[in-house]
């Protein structure tokens, strides 16, 4: 009697619980065009939630290695050096650029951005160019 009880609710448990997947992102290239290229040695993957209140804009950094974010929460502005800008808004995906100097600005209200990075063990993911006379080259 439990283990017809037991099949049956299996059954009706995996009927009623549909899967899908949604493709967020699917590129060869990051928000400004350039190339991702994947670092050498022994792989290692990040992830973190960055936080920005309104108005807070990041120092200027760069990433030696393929960083995907993702906006949970706001709207970001990312901006580079030479001038180049683009907003990203709640739901979006973007895949940063790599060895570039830039910052982010959170607009309109607080961010929130799940961010990927696919490194390299001992590399580091963020480089600011006070602390390496070589960063971002």
């Amino acid at each position: 009697m439990y283990k017809a009880l037991n099949i049956i609710l299996v059954i009706l448990f995996t009927c009623s619980l549909p899967v899908s997947a949604e493709l967020l992102l699917e590129t060869e290239t990051s928000w400004d065009s350039g190339r991702i290229n994947y670092p050498d040695g022994r792989p290692e993957i990040t992830s973190l939630i960055l936080r920005l209140e309104e108005g807070v804009i990041t120092r200027f950094h760069c990433h030696p290695v393929p960083t995907l974010g993702y906006v949970l929460k706001g709207k970001i502005k990312v901006e580079t050096i030479e001038g180049k800008t683009a907003v990203f808004s709640e739901g979006e995906s973007v895949v940063e650029v790599m060895n570039t100097l830039h910052r982010g600005t959170a607009v309109a209200g607080p961010v929130e951005v799940v961010v990927f990075y696919a490194g390299a063990r001992g590399m580091p993911n963020t480089v600011y160019p006070e602390d390496s006379s070589d960063a971002c080259k």
